[in-house]
């Protein structure tokens, strides 16, 4: 998807002082720190400052990334990306009152994603739960209850999908 640079090999070019390289990371995780933003609860405007501290904290983990403890970088940013997000939302509820939002925008591209995305799945069920769940914001529970299977199965295949987007999209 990227030229067929996976990450060490784009870390390697980054701390050789290659600015493309490091425009091509940019460019291949700024979709998974707005996944990662729209999981912990942000909206609107608050998504954009997400993706800025996101893109900070990736060029943070590039510098600092070590391979020896095999872990792969995907991992590792993913980790300190969730912590400083859930950070950041903790902070955001005490602020509540500045907070500005622009929730119409932003929340119906991320609905045409969902929606483009969902030709990526060959089973037509676990489209239908895709769809479900991140384009109607339908609880587990109450999907569980509409299609009468236990909530276990559901957190199953919702794991099956972001299995299969992160394959898809080499996240």
């Amino acid at each position: 998807m990227y030229l067929g640079w996976n990450d060490y090999e784009l870390i390697y070019l980054i701390r050789e002082g290659n600015d493309r390289a490091l425009n091509l990371m940019y460019h291949k995780y700024t979709n998974f720190i707005r996944l990662k933003a729209y999981e912990v609860g942000f909206r609107g405007m608050s998504v954009d400052d997400c993706i800025q501290e996101g893109l900070i904290l990736l060029t943070k983990a590039i510098k600092i990334f070590n391979d020896n403890f095999n872990k792969s970088f995907w991992s590792y940013y993913n980790l300190i990306l969730k912590r400083r997000l859930w950070r950041l939302k903790r902070e955001d509820n005490s602020n509540s009152y500045l907070e500005i939002t622009l929730d119409v925008e932003d929340d119906n591209t991320f609905k045409e994603k969902v929606l483009e995305y969902s030709s990526i799945f060959k089973d037509s069920y676990l489209a239908y739960i895709y769809k479900e769940i991140y384009y109607y914001n339908t609880k587990v529970n109450e999907l569980a209850l509409k299609l009468r299977v236990p909530i276990h199965r559901i957190y199953r295949d919702i794991k099956k999908i972001k299995e299969m987007l992160r394959l898809e999209f080499d996240l």
